[in-house]
């Protein structure tokens, strides 16, 4: 198959839209070029791009999301892997990249990380605040409680919360930016206690967040590996600003079928607020249960009696016919938890 020269620059003009950390298929980017169905007039044009043209051809993969042999010795599949790994982007086991995470998406506006060193002075005063607040053997206690590799202040939650709310008070012209960078910043260092501070400065002022900011959510999900950042994530501020954008419920549709554990609990867990008011979704949150009864991992289980739980509050009878009409399926974890306030 030739390729002209036209059809050439669209190509290239394409490719270089793609963001940083972000892929794109043979079969996208053809049809973003006014190309459709021409997905390997995009691979021949990245075999035989002239020297001198710069293009971020690793951003490119096939449409399962793996990478495509370019017919050499094989390094050239290394190579692009070790690109996009060095831009953020993960595979799996497997060799496969999730495109509903890393896929890149022209509609959806990218949003851009802000370098930590900006808030470098302000986590440094924070951490000077925090420090004397703890002990070492509450914080020896707490990192074997959390079976966690982070280092510990051991500073306990109230006190922390404390200072969360005194420092928000004294800085009453925290706008959006500033709030997402300085968490950022507070969660590129590997403390307990300032991921938490962060936690906390999202929660209060959550009023703040924008749709797009999912992505940090999300973000900070996946590295938070504990219960301990993932439900206050989760149910506090991702649940929220879910419910002012209806539309990212389709995020939540895919972080239930996410490999990580945490992300499926998440999925929950983000519909549970309203759901305890005697609202929100039932429907969603039966199609999430009736899709993860089956798993062992003890976090969901407790997960799904949890929401369970907290419906039964305002509808018992929802929850006596969910247990009845799954019986032999429902674990006892779930059981325990959802038939907890039933009479």
């Amino acid at each position: 198959m030739s390729i002209d020269g036209q059809s050439r620059r669209k190509i290239y003009d394409t490719i270089r839209r793609i963001p940083r950390g972000r892929v794109a298929t043979y079969g996208q980017i053809a049809a973003l070029s006014g190309l459709p169905r021409r997905a390997r007039m995009v691979g021949q044009a990245l075999r035989s791009t002239p020297d001198g043209v710069e293009v971020p051809w690793h951003r490119v993969i096939n449409a399962q999301g793996t990478i495509s042999p370019r017919g050499g010795i094989g390094w050239e599949e290394g190579y692009q892997r070790h690109l996009l790994e060095e831009e953020g982007v993960v595979f799996s086991k497997g060799g496969k990249v999730d495109l509903d995470r890393f896929g890149w998406d022209p509609d959806r506006p990218e949003r851009r990380p802000r370098k930590p060193r900006r808030f470098a002075a302000e986590v440094r005063a924070i951490e000077e605040t925090l420090r004397p607040l703890g002990t070492p053997e509450r914080a020896e206690g707490a990192k074997a409680y959390l079976k966690s590799d982070l280092d510990f202040l051991g500073v306990s939650t109230d006190p922390l919360r404390a200072a969360a709310r005194d420092w928000l008070r004294d800085h009453p012209e925290l706008d959006h930016d500033r709030l997402v960078g300085l968490v950022e910043a507070l969660w590129s260092k590997p403390v307990h206690e300032l991921r938490s501070f962060g936690v906390e400065l999202l929660q209060a002022r959550r009023a703040l967040l924008r749709s797009e900011d999912l992505d940090l959510l999300e973000d900070l999900l996946r590295r938070s590996r504990s219960w301990a950042y993932v439900d206050t994530i989760a149910i506090q501020i991702v649940g929220p600003l879910v419910e002012r954008d209806p539309r990212l419920n389709a995020r939540l549709d895919r972080w239930v079928k996410d490999g990580d554990f945490w992300i499926r609990r998440s999925a929950l867990l983000a519909l549970l607020l309203p759901l305890r008011r005697g609202e929100g979704d039932w429907p969603r949150f039966v199609r999430y249960a009736d899709a993860l009864l089956h798993e062992k991992e003890f976090f969901i289980r407790k997960a799904i009696g949890w929401v369970l739980r907290e419906v039964s509050k305002k509808h018992p009878d929802r929850v006596r016919a969910f247990l009845r009409e799954r019986e032999g399926r429902v674990s006892g974890v779930t059981r325990r938890e959802a038939e907890r306030y039933l009479t």
